[in-house]
């Protein structure tokens, strides 16, 4: 194996995405940017320059196409989909999109399998029709997600203050008592509670406490355009900086020097004759 540096992953990444939005484009599945990715769409046209990954959000019904069409391409595919529903070992609560032909060492987190260069597929839910509403079904989500993140971080990070470690070894005890999948179980059984087609508000849950996800469907998940994300196009909402200022403020402003740094933590290989 040998290691890949930033900029070869970046552009793998690419073509990964381009694929990705191949397959959804062929069978009506609305992909859009989110996160970083999107900001970084917006004001750098490409990948924030100390960034190094791609998010994207499917609404949930899509979301669950997605997951049908990649169980059969997963056997024939370098590029595969892993989900608990395709892997019950896999412990993260939103999919990823998997190059298999590389390696990915993670440092501080546990995807529960062998993970490579991948990219985020986060679902968005129902949350029902009122912001209470919404945030009462966020406070429900958020204990299980608790629970899931305490194992999918490594134990006793050298980086986080004692106290911290030992609430995550004791949270991490009763996640491993009760089981992943349960955990997945009764969070999934909550977000199909109040289903997205029905739902006036909606948002992500699966990789941010609290309620700050919450938004007007209608506003973020019904109309799309396009803009240039380095050599490809990616589809993005229509409200694109109602979305950016929600989540990040005045999000043209560049954060200060030293807080340009990449912040994901592992190694990334290519395997044998790739």
């Amino acid at each position: 194996m040998r290691e890949l540096g930033i900029e070869e992953a970046k552009q793998r990444l690419l073509k990964m995405m381009d694929e990705l939005n191949q397959i959804c484009e062929e069978n009506g599945i609305d992909v859009s940017a989110s996160g970083g990715t999107l900001l970084g769409a917006v004001r750098h046209k490409g990948f924030i320059p100390w960034d190094d990954d791609i998010d994207v959000y499917i609404p949930r019904p899509q979301y669950k196409k997605l997951v049908e069409i990649m169980r059969e391409r997963n056997k024939t595919s370098r590029n595969v989909l892993l989900c608990h529903d395709l892997n019950e070992k896999y412990l993260y609560p939103f999919a990823k999109y998997v190059d298999t032909k590389t390696l990915l060492v993670e440092k501080e987190g546990y995807s529960g399998v062998e993970m490579g260069l991948f990219i985020d597929i986060f679902p968005i839910d129902g949350l029902g029709n009122s912001v209470e509403e919404a945030k009462k079904q966020m406070r429900k989500l958020n204990k299980y997600i608790i629970l899931n993140l305490s194992l999918l971080v490594r134990p006793w990070r050298k980086n986080v203050s004692f106290v911290k470690n030992l609430a995550i070894s004791m949270i991490r005890l009763v996640a491993k008592t009760i089981g992943p999948n349960w955990i997945h179980k009764k969070m999934n059984q909550i977000v199909n509670s109040l289903p997205y087609d029905t739902s006036k508000y909606v948002g992500e849950f699966s990789d941010e406490i609290g309620d700050k996800r919450i938004v007007l469907k209608s506003e973020m998940y019904e109309e799309y355009e396009f803009l240039d994300f380095e050599n490809i196009k990616l589809k993005v909402p229509k409200q694109w900086d109602k979305y950016l200022t929600q989540f990040y403020g005045d999000y043209m402003i560049l954060p200060p020097i030293e807080k340009r740094v990449l912040t994901h933590g592992y190694d990334l290989y290519a395997k044998e004759g790739f």
